[in-house]
């Protein structure tokens, strides 16, 4: 069984792991706006850290926007303060 990629947690194959529901009016139809925040190591091997929004439906296959050339993230409405950790 696999995770729903709209789950708190799901991390998907670019190392970007979903932060939660942000905002319930995204971009595409019907889709809602999830943060995102990359972990994915730089060269130096500290994690990217970047976080961004996303569509519900972009998740699945999103990429870093800084580290990654993915496409630029989506306005958040939160502020999503982390204290940085490369375990």
């Amino acid at each position: 069984m696999s995770a729903s990629t709209t789950a708190v947690g799901f991390v998907n194959r670019n190392h970007q792991v979903n932060l939660g529901l942000d905002n319930p009016n995204g971009t595409d139809h019907g889709q809602s706006v999830y943060a995102m925040r990359c972990e994915r190591r730089t060269a130096t091997g500290t994690k990217c850290g970047n976080v961004y929004g996303a569509n519900g439906s972009d998740i699945w296959q999103r990429k870093c926007p800084v580290c990654q050339g993915g496409r630029p993230g989506l306005p958040l409405t939160k502020n999503y303060y982390f204290r940085a950790i490369d375990a």
